[in-house]
This record gives structure tokens, C-alpha cells and sequence, in this order.
């Protein structure tokens, strides 16, 4: 099963340029402790990103992308440290709802191309996806939202959020790791998990070329029913 959920994460991060962190969080956290789950989910989405990395340099915005930068720098370290010390019960219906009001918003909000960039609020956005980046592996609503909203195109609001997501996971990991919670148990289990990744990864951009479609559906779609089915499970 979690070999079949790595690779829909890496088919959904292909195609989108962002979701692996939250698809593959909701699963692992029904069957792993956070302290486990959230730094696999890190390594995991940092490695099946690099491929992704020379084409999002060309449509990465500036503008916003170091805004949403900022706000997440100040935030990683807190949010590290909160998972070193936050009560483990309380990770996986926190990240399932999470991601459960990021997927409402992301389909209900609908993105608006060619509109004058809201950069105002990038770096709150950077900061509260940052936070929850390094606690839970679930930053990605409030930068999809924000990113969605923004007036991007398309192809900016993808090329932005790999670079986004790439730096912060570097950033969340350093920050574990500085903590002392990275193990051999989190590489075993980023192991075995690679493949299946990478290959959905492959294939997600390989759709994207071919046929690309709404990604605020896309997304948006994915974490309403992945999170509600989660919610349900740790709260039942």
C-alpha cells in the first residue's frame, strides 16, 4: 500500500510541481510515529524534486519566490523544534486537517491568471507553510493557495513552488538533523520507498508535457478526499 502511495505522490509532484510532502505525509503518519514519517516525507520529496529543478529556474518568479523564501526561513526552526517535542498523537489528525482546509480552499478560491500579484502576502504565506513544513510535512496548502491567487500563470505558479518546496525541505531537514532525530531507520525506510517515487515522478511530468490540465482541481481534488479519509480513520 505505501509503495503504491509513494508513487501517486510522485505522479502528483510531477505533474504539479508540488503535493508529494502532503500525499505521502497522510499515509505514513497512519502507520509510523511523526518522528519517523515527516523526515522520510522530506527526504523523499527533495530527492524526486531535483529532476525537476532546471525547468522550474526558468519560470521561477522572483518576486514572490523570495518573499515566500523569507517568511520560511524565519519559520523552519520553529517548526523543527516543535516536532521534537509536540506530543505524537496529536501529528496525524493535525496534518489531516491541514490539508483537508488547504484542499477546500485550493477548489473553492479560484486562481486568477493575468491579475495584479498580491506579493504582499508571500511572506506570511512562506512563514505558515514553513512552520508546518518541518512539523508535519503539510506546508503545502497555504503556499498553494497563496500561489494560486497570486496572478501567476501557470507555469510560474509551478516553477515557483519546486524551488519553494526544494529550499524548504533542505532547510527542514538541516534543522532535524542539527536536533539529532535523523536516523538509519528514516534512510532505511526513504529507501525503500525511492522507486516508486521517482517513477511516479517521472511519469507526472511526462503528463504534464502531454496534456496538462487545471492543477487548483488537480490539487485541490487529492487532498480534500486523501485528508477526509485520514481525519476519519485517527479520529474514529
Amino acid at each position: 500500500m505505501l509503495l503504491i502511495l509513494a508513487f501517486a505522490a510522485g505522479l502528483l509532484r510531477g505533474y504539479s510541481g508540488f503535493g508529494f510532502s502532503m500525499v505521502l505525509a497522510l499515509g505514513l503518519l497512519t502507520v509510523s510515529p511523526p518522528a519517523l514519517a515527516i523526515p522520510v516525507v522530506l527526504l523523499l520529496d527533495l530527492v524526486c524534486s531535483v529532476s525537476l529543478w532546471p525547468g522550474a529556474r526558468k519560470t521561477f518568479d522572483a518576486g514572490v519566490g523570495l518573499r515566500l523564501l523569507a517568511g520560511m526561513l524565519l519559520a523552519v526552526p520553529v517548526g523543527s523544534l516543535a516536532l521534537a517535542r509536540l506530543p505524537e498523537q496529536w501529528m496525524a489528525p493535525v496534518v489531516a486537517l491541514m490539508c483537508l482546509l488547504g484542499g477546500v480552499l485550493v477548489l473553492f478560491r479560484q486562481p486568477v491568471a493575468g491579475r495584479p500579484m498580491a506579493t504582499k502576502w508571500a511572506m506570511p504565506a512562506g512563514f505558515v507553510s514553513g512552520l508546518v513544513t518541518a512539523m508535519a510535512s503539510a506546508g503545502g496548502p497555504p503556499v498553494v493557495v497563496y500561489l494560486l491567487r497570486s496572478g501567476l500563470s501557470p507555469a510560474s505558479v509551478r516553477g515557483t513552488a519546486i524551488v519553494f518546496f526544494a529550499v524548504s525541505d533542505v532547510l527542514a531537514l538541516a534543522s532535524l538533523w542539527w536536533l539529532q532525530v535523523l536516523s538509519l531507520a528514516h534512510l532505511q525506510l526513504a529507501a525503500s520507498l525511492l522507486v516508486p517515487a521517482l517513477l511516479g515522478n517521472v511519469a507526472g511530468q511526462l503528463l504534464f508535457r502531454r496534456k496538462p490540465m487545471s492543477l487548483h482541481l488537480l490539487i485541490g481534488g487529492v487532498l480534500v478526499l486523501l485528508s477526509a479519509a485520514t481525519l476519519a480513520k485517527t479520529l474514529l
